[in-house]
């Protein structure tokens, strides 16, 4: 626009500026918002998440006659010296939105469909340091209660067998609360699980028996500063083993022969009817201890499981002590279990007996008591290992562990292995495995 137009029409060229800055005002406005619209908008993340683990592992016996290696009660165990069946597993997570959650743990042999899950749950935070889940979860009995399935989580092969292998409680339908707090550096944890168990377990001679526990619950205290984890746990059960008619019929067969008229018989008699344990009140107590200082980590845990008129009283313990230098870690591992009472022994009765009711009915009172003597081996844990192994992180997901246990069975002492014949042993295990995870 030249001055002399604006000096002869002063008025339209006034309305023509105005216009061309309602123009440019209107082009500044709009850029940014054109600019936004081409930028893509970012895309949407799935409320659902999928996460794995897996290993791949085999173990090679020697010793022990032609027992079966297990490294838990739900196990059938192997039948050759060796296996691939006791340590390899794999199984997935899958969560949606921090709700649903499940844990898919295959169990070797005969189990159930219903117990391939191992968790499935809804979960609910209140609070920042308060969650509630409801449905299937674990009981916080363990210092590795929630990764003992989960190789890649451990420093070791597997889990000390001595000290975890006997309980197949790996979950509680119910209901679970934990709490944390902090005082100082210090983090606290407390957690506690109620509900009902079903679980399937395996006897010494491989056969698979139901076993529940109602009315329990689970309670787990811990204490975290500065690499030291200090933690206490209990459980409270009462819990039955679906073993068929036989115990029943057994007892009153011990009954009968405890009625008859000789002296002492009847106490005799009434200890062999401890070994037919088909249910009752159950209780345990733990306590364990995590340090971890530079290189070095020390584990241990202790128990006291108890078992009223059983041969399942037991006291359970080992210790570790680890090494790690860049992606390797040396360790070593030793545990014993121990039981409180002495195994059970059948009294003569062919020839207490023999007077009174004959020679004939003498010997197959003596068969049964012996049958009754026998039962309490399906139960009785004596034994120890020591075990040193190496473990190498040779991928950011992935390890390799190698691990030597020598095992020490003592007579009556092989509740932990099939095929157990009720002598005692030492033999040794060489286990070679893979531990890996995935969408981590």
């Amino acid at each position: 626009m030249k001055p002399a137009s604006f000096l002869a029409d002063p008025v339209a060229a006034t309305a023509r500026l105005c216009r061309l800055l309602a123009g440019i005002l209107a082009l500044a406005w709009l850029a940014p918002a054109r600019a936004q619209a081409d930028i893509p908008a970012p895309p949407v993340e799935s409320p659902w998440s999928v996460s794995g683990f897996g290993t791949l592992g085999a173990v090679r016996k020697s010793g022990g006659a032609d027992w079966g290696f297990v490294r838990n009660s739900t196990q059938r165990g192997a039948s050759s010296r060796i296996d691939a069946t006791a340590d390899s597993r794999v199984g997935a997570q899958i969560n949606w939105n921090g709700g649903p959650q499940g844990l898919l743990v295959p169990n070797q042999g005969s189990a159930p469909a219903s117990e391939i899950v191992q968790w499935a749950y809804l979960g609910w935070r209140p609070l920042p340091n308060t969650r509630i889940r409801v449905g299937r979860t674990s009981p916080d009995i363990f210092l590795f209660a929630d990764s003992r399935n989960v190789g890649y989580a451990l420093p070791w092969a597997r889990p000390p067998v001595d000290f975890y292998g006997f309980a197949p409680l790996a979950s509680i339908d119910g209901i679970d609360l934990e709490q944390r707090w902090f005082a100082g550096a210090a983090t606290w944890r407390a957690r506690a699980t109620a509900g009902q168990v079903r679980a399937s377990v395996t006897d010494v001679e491989g056969s698979r028996l139901e076993m529940r526990g109602r009315d329990t619950l689970a309670l787990g205290l811990s204490r975290e500063e500065g690499g030291l984890l200090l933690k206490v746990s209990y459980l409270r059960s009462q819990v039955r083993v679906d073993i068929g008619s036989g115990a029943d019929q057994l007892r009153q067969g011990l009954e009968q022969i405890g009625s008859l008229p000789v002296p002492g018989l009847a106490a005799s008699i009434g200890g062999l009817g401890n070994n037919l344990w088909t249910g009752g009140s159950t209780s345990y107590l733990a306590l364990a201890a995590q340090y971890e200082t530079g290189p070095w980590t020390l584990i241990a845990e202790g128990s006291q499981l108890r078992v009223p008129n059983s041969p399942l009283n037991a006291r359970r313990a080992y210790a570790s002590v680890g090494w790690r230098h860049g992606a390797v870690t040396w360790y070593g591992l030793a545990s014993r279990v121990r039981p409180d009472d002495a195994a059970a022994t059948a009294p003569d009765l062919a020839g207490s007996l023999s007077p009174l009711v004959g020679p004939a009915a003498a010997q197959q009172a003596q068969a049964l008591a012996g049958y009754a003597a026998a039962a309490g081996d399906n139960y009785r844990y004596d034994q120890s290992t020591l075990g040193v192994g190496m473990r190498w992180d040779f991928a950011p997901t992935a390890a390799l562990k190698l691990q030597v246990d020598r095992f020490d069975v003592r007579h009556h002492g092989g509740a932990a292995w099939r095929f157990y014949d009720s002598s005692a042993a030492k033999g040794t295990l060489v286990s070679v495995l893979v531990d890996f995870v995935w969408g981590q």
